[in-house]
């Protein structure tokens, strides 16, 4: 991925909404005149980590223009995940100022992991194990969602792992993932899936305790 032109070919594979391709659309378009290039392939892998602070530049006088923008290559960058030059990126968005921009970015990267779990792995860590109260709901939110997917298997071995080291983190997954599991109205498979999860992990988890 040696250019923002073909991070938004990618995105363009994963189908996202009409008002989500416009929004991209528009961020190329901010990008190139942020960055001062004629066009996106010329935003190439040794400038991508300027992308932030060159957007934040060009919105000076409207910052949530800045974040919108800047959420919109989050989720670029959530779908392709982190990786292949990416990963600096995304690390910058993870430390922006506004607060709701560092949990749309932890959260966009679920689209990834859905396919590859390690590329959330390090992540949730990373934000389970920090201060920030906020950043761990998120990680715990990612968590739940990789629980009620394909990688099941995958992360609840980690959460099994985590209820020895972290139970106050493995509780907070199970909370969320029960809430799911009997919420979860517009969409039958999903809920299944989250009830399926839960009824197992539970189980599993009691049994460890006895």
């Amino acid at each position: 991925m040696a250019n923002l032109q073909e991070l938004y070919d990618f995105y363009l594979e994963t189908n996202p909404s009409t008002g989500k391709i416009r929004n991209a659309t528009n961020f190329l378009i901010h990008a190139c005149q942020a960055m001062d290039v004629s066009y996106p392939e010329d935003i190439t892998d040794e400038m991508l980590t300027e992308l932030p602070d060159a957007i934040d530049h060009y919105f000076r006088e409207n910052r949530q223009k800045a974040v919108h923008d800047k959420g919109v290559l989050a989720e670029m960058i959530g779908r392709y995940g982190p990786k292949d030059g990416w990963e600096e990126v995304y690390e910058i968005l993870l430390k922006d100022s506004d607060e709701n921009l560092r949990q749309f970015t932890l959260q966009a990267i679920e689209f990834s992991a859905r396919k590859d779990p390690n590329i959330a792995l390090p992540y949730i860590e990373k934000f389970k194990n920090g201060e920030n109260k906020l950043m761990r709901r998120v990680a715990a939110i990612l968590t739940l969602r990789m629980i009620c997917s394909e990688q099941k298997e995958f992360i609840t071995a980690h959460i099994i792992r985590w209820s020895k080291e972290d139970p106050e983190f493995s509780d907070l997954v199970i909370e969320l993932l029960e809430h799911q599991a009997h919420n979860s109205l517009n969409n039958l498979d999903y809920k299944l899936l989250c009830q399926d999860a839960y009824e197992w992990l539970t189980e599993h988890l009691k049994k460890q305790q006895t």
